[in-house]
């Protein structure tokens, strides 16, 4: 996917503002609090109809207005494709995709990889933080993985209520175990696949960003023990049932559910010995920019087309080495990026579009 162009209304600090991607590498430069991460924001509301800053939808507006609209226009092989996105106080949040009301799901909607500086902490960050690193990535491939990651959340939370209220030996909890089993083999085979494939894209990006000093290698961690090598959905679902009767009293004394993808973890081993306990803080810096564009060709490997990689400041965060490196390969390759940078240095001989942001306004070209 190419975004060709993005026009802002009323949105944070920017009033108005209409932006031309030129170029493969986009950088929007300026102070802290100018409005550089709030065109990456708009281009995320875009894709995924909120905010990754804020859970309120009308924290958006600007203060001064009572709505927000984005348009966006993009390519998808050579397929020109038009979305629109306004929010009034007063009103429902308004979704189109050329000129027609849709849903934030819609398949031809931009597709987008995210990297701000808290991704930074994935090696070392809870499991949660790596659970959702791989499930953004998949509900926007796959509307299946997407429908299963809602339902499962949905079972979940039902199958809670019925261990919280002591109804195990009921029909209902019975319904509902088969259904949650069902669901949560679903998406742990489908996380697999995509760890497996992460880990066979990301030795070559380490390699290079390190120099050839480290290995790496990723590994999906279930939350429950499985005694076959080879994992399918029959071997899968019938450890899952062991285990579950295995801790039933369990449950039904802390009354919630103790296995499932909810639980699980993705881990990361840097020559062979786990990261987040043996790298160092930089190593695992390195780690988290590597998955990050391990993500990006995961991603094209699978449906055939780049998303848009946006990164919010996350330049700052490495030392100078390594933001020459990232530059350097984001200026080559064939995704297009997006990336803000208080600082310009390392940033003059670099082939991408440099803007520069001030009060929510573009003031020109560098």
């Amino acid at each position: 996917m190419f975004l060709k162009n993005i026009q802002i209304k009323n949105f944070r600090n920017i009033k108005k503002m209409e932006y031309n991607a030129e170029s493969n590498l986009n950088i929007f430069m300026g102070d802290n609090g100018q409005g550089k991460t709030n065109i990456l924001e708009a281009i995320f509301v875009s894709s995924t109809g909120k905010s990754f800053r804020t859970p309120t939808d009308t924290n958006l507006i600007n203060y001064e207005e009572s709505w927000y609209s984005i348009k966006t226009k993009y390519v998808n092989n050579e397929r020109k494709i038009n979305s629109f996105i306004k929010l009034d106080q007063s009103k429902n949040k308004i979704l189109q995709i050329n000129n027609k009301k849709t849903s934030i799901n819609n398949p031809e909607s931009l597709k987008l990889v995210l990297f701000i500086p808290d991704d930074l902490d994935l090696v070392k960050g809870s499991p949660l933080k790596r659970r959702k690193f791989i499930d953004f990535t998949l509900k926007q491939i796959s509307q299946d993985y997407s429908f299963n990651f809602d339902n499962y959340g949905k079972l979940l939370r039902k199958r809670n209520l019925l261990l919280k209220n002591d109804q195990t030996n009921t029909k209902s909890f019975n319904i509902i175990n088969d259904l949650f089993v069902e669901t949560a083999v679903k998406l742990i085979l489908s996380r697999i696949n995509f760890t497996s494939l992460l880990d066979q894209i990301i030795k070559p990006l380490y390699q290079e960003i390190t120099n050839g000093k480290n290995t790496i290698k990723i590994r999906y961690a279930l939350s429950f023990n499985i005694e076959d090598e080879k994992i399918n959905q029959n071997i899968l679902e019938k450890s899952f049932i062991e285990n579950q009767r295995s801790i039933k009293d369990k449950e039904i004394k802390r009354k919630k559910s103790m296995i499932g993808p909810h639980l699980d973890d993705i881990h990361l081993y840097q020559d062979n010995k786990l990261a987040r306990h043996f790298a160092s803080q930089g190593q695992q810096r390195n780690i988290a920019v590597c998955l990050k564009l391990a993500e990006v060709y995961a991603f094209k490997k699978i449906k055939d087309y780049y998303p848009v990689f946006l990164l919010d400041e996350v330049l700052a965060e490495l030392d100078q080495e390594k933001r020459l490196l990232l530059l350097n390969h984001l200026s080559k390759a064939e995704f297009q990026s997006f990336l803000t940078s208080v600082n310009s240095n390392n940033l003059r001989n670099v082939e991408a579009k440099l803007s520069v942001i001030k009060d929510g306004q573009l003031i020109g070209k560098e």
